[in-house]
């Protein structure tokens, strides 16, 4: 039991940096998608990837990482992660 804690505790620690770096990524494409674009659904999306961005910068990167694909949604936008 013991051991699978720290194993999960080592996941922990090793996956926050790693989606810390995915966090802007996601983010500017959204944002690159809809420059220029005045439409709801550029509208909605860009207030998401807001969120997004609010939430890397308090640390949460795993939920910023699925704001910044909740906000591609309504643009269509297919996200590059990246590896």
């Amino acid at each position: 039991m013991r051991k699978l804690a720290m194993a999960l505790a080592m996941v922990g620690l090793l996956a926050g940096p790693v989606l810390a770096n995915q966090c802007p990524l996601l983010v500017k494409q959204v944002r690159d998608a809809c420059a220029g674009k005045t439409d709801d659904n550029c509208k909605k999306a860009m207030a998401l990837a807001d969120d997004a961005e609010k939430l890397h910068k308090d640390g949460k990167h795993a939920e910023a990482v699925a704001k910044a694909q909740e906000a591609a949604k309504p643009i269509n936008l297919t996200l590059k992660m990246k590896q």
